[in-house]
């Protein structure tokens, strides 16, 4: 059974804020639902390729996942309907890289990490 965090933090390669990624998530179920919100913290972030990607998918508002489990850890795809599907690769921590078609070839844009929980 895969237990995935509520919130990932969406960072630009060049480790700026860019935003979050709401999931909602049935235990037991490989399928989920996402929301992305920008972070008004960063214009670097913002103008970076994950905020501009980030920027297009709360535009386009809530989307599906699908979540598998692979040998390094998990491999989590949304696949908007108008926009090129986003692929994180997340180790176990649930830590990882973003890949993305952006202007042509599928590439890096940057990385994801769980947002601390506050007790």
């Amino acid at each position: 059974m895969i237990e995935i965090p509520k919130a990932i933090v969406l960072w630009s390669k060049e480790g700026r804020h860019a935003g979050f990624m709401l999931l909602s998530h049935e235990e037991g179920n490989e399928y989920g639902e996402c929301v992305f919100m920008l972070s008004p913290v960063s214009a670097e972030g913002i103008d970076s390729e994950m905020g501009i990607v980030v920027s297009e998918l709360k535009v386009a508002g809530e989307q599906q996942f699908h979540i598998k489990r692979n040998e390094s850890g998990y491999e989590l795809t949304v696949k908007p309907r108008e926009l090129p599907e986003v692929v994180f690769k997340l180790n176990t921590g649930f830590e990882g890289d973003v890949f993305t078609e952006f202007n042509g070839p599928i590439t890096t844009i940057g990385t994801a990490n769980p947002a601390k929980q506050n007790a």
